[in-house]
């Protein structure tokens, strides 16, 4: 996998979206941890809107009913 760094110097719409990031913080409009939590919140949103499809596998899910039902006897 490249580093961040050669992504900049070898795909050239990385290195604008690097570039437009930057001129955000040279223009005060953003701090970099905004710029962070934006970019983690765009994740999420894109995630919650193309949600995936998996299939729990049957004794996984019997696993985890088990010990929902351990971890609810114990509050009683």
């Amino acid at each position: 996998m490249k580093s961040p760094k050669e992504k900049y110097m070898n795909d050239p719409e990385y290195h604008q979206l690097v570039d437009m990031l930057e001129s955000f913080i040279d223009r005060a409009r953003f701090t970099p941890s905004e710029l962070r939590e934006a970019a983690v919140l765009a994740s999420i949103n894109y995630e919650m809107r193309h949600g995936r499809d998996f299939v729990i596998d049957p004794r996984t899910n019997e696993a985890f009913r088990i010990l929902d039902d351990f971890a609810s006897r114990r509050k009683r």
